[in-house]
């Protein structure tokens, strides 16, 4: 029986990561996200359907929107098939989907089919089986198994065997350091059949500083503050916010930074309150606090609010998506050459963001400083060499990522069908 991999949507690309396996004749599906483009955000779901009538199991890697963004259309087009996931991304997948269907609906100034998307989201998250890591999950003759993946709270890597102990390994996206809210990602001593490896930085030569980058950061937070401007750093409310929450904490604390406030505002303030569960963790003190909700004020009335209370501003999207606080924000600081906006991860071509940082006619429009630190919560190509080299997998497949020429053969395209 011939084994297949099938990316419907996140091969060649980094959004709407969803892979179709079947493996000893049973059928699953990893992820459900969306793209960051409004104009086409799903996978190809006909594809899917057509490849595969009826699925057995859906696996969640992760809550970012791109791995789960469109987990309830997928459930409804296989309303009987369980979503298993861990316990932390099942209590946060809501929320960011929830965010996301809001937020979509908006950049298509159409809500009219919004609320039947919410319903069935609602349907979706009662399909959902939470596991633990390490745990057991036998679907008919495979059996898979979670492992931590780093990356943000809740990120699995997806081991499945099946066969004769034959072993393969998704690795969903995947940090082998550590962070200050997740450990490293947790490589199995087994020899992998398959490696469908994510390769977000895979093909850039450059290697992360983790520590420098945070330093930098500080640095810049400190410069601002001293000439009397103000910071915004765009967020992803999901993993990035709470690591510079603590960055920025830390810093005060060894006095690289002085005493100052910070707003976090947007889909990160509620984010950063399941994590504090979570973890059993303050992520909020004196310092640092969710941005004030104002009765009676339009939403730029309490973004201009906020500015004045605060010497720096968290607030989501990170990529300063259209409608989002942070595009709001940016608007607002953008004419003070005092003030500071401070990127710090990956930019969707899609994004205003990855416009500002890459057309010339509108960085040249803003008059405030324009920085970006790295603080990526993804493996760089070191790491991803001692995946491959620990696991020694007999085929490799690279996904989530944008191949160079050399490489193209090492990737799998969407709607490509991979034999193993």
């Amino acid at each position: 029986m011939e084994n297949l991999f099938i990316p419907i949507g996140g091969g060649n690309e980094i959004g709407a990561s969803c892979y179709l396996y079947i493996v000893d004749g049973l059928k699953f599906v990893v992820d459900s996200g969306i793209r960051f483009s409004p104009k086409e955000p799903f996978p190809d779901f006909n594809l899917l359907k057509s490849l595969a009538p009826e699925i057995d199991a859906i696996f969640i890697t992760h809550a970012h929107i791109d791995h789960c963004g469109s987990i309830h259309i997928l459930s409804n087009l296989y309303p009987e098939t369980p979503i298993y996931t861990t316990h932390e991304t099942a209590q946060l997948l809501s929320l960011m989907v929830e965010d996301a269907i809001k937020v979509r609906h908006i950049q298509n100034r159409n809500s009219q089919d919004e609320w039947k998307e919410y319903k069935l989201l609602d349907r979706a998250l009662s399909k959902i089986e939470r596991r633990d890591f390490f745990d057991r999950i036998v679907v008919k003759n495979v059996e898979f198994t979670f492992y931590p993946a780093g990356h943000i709270l809740g990120a699995l890597s997806l081991g499945a065997f099946y066969g004769e102990n034959s072993f393969l390994f998704h690795s969903g996206d995947i940090s082998i350091s550590p962070q200050k809210t997740v450990e490293g990602a947790f490589i199995p001593d087994q020899r992998a059949d398959l490696l469908v490896c994510e390769s977000t930085y895979f093909y850039s030569s450059r290697s992360f500083d983790r520590e420098r980058s945070e330093k930098e950061l500080l640095n810049t937070v400190r410069e601002t503050v001293e000439r009397r401007g103000k910071v915004l750093i765009p967020v992803f409310a999901l993993g990035r916010a709470q690591e510079i929450m603590l960055i920025l904490s830390e810093g005060m604390e060894r006095g690289e930074i002085p005493p100052i406030t910070v707003y976090v505002d947007g889909l990160a303030k509620e984010v950063s309150t399941i994590y504090e569960n979570l973890l059993n963790k303050n992520f909020f003190n004196y310092y640092l606090q969710p941005a004030p909700s104002y009765k009676g004020l339009s939403f730029k009335e309490a973004c201009e609010e906020n500015l004045r209370e605060a010497d720096c501003i968290l607030s989501t999207s990170g990529m300063l998506m259209e409608g989002t606080p942070s595009f709001i924000y940016s608007g607002l600081i953008s004419r003070n050459p005092k003030n500071a906006i401070v990127f710090s991860g990956y930019m969707a071509e899609e994004s205003f963001g990855y416009r500002l940082l890459n057309d010339r006619k509108i960085f040249s429009s803003y008059r405030c400083q324009i920085r970006k630190h790295h603080l990526s919560a993804h493996s760089d190509k070191e790491e991803l060499e001692t995946l491959l080299n620990r696991l020694s997998p007999k085929r490799v497949v690279m996904v989530h990522g944008y191949p160079t020429k050399e490489n193209e053969k090492f990737h799998a395209f969407n709607r490509e069908v991979v034999r193993f």
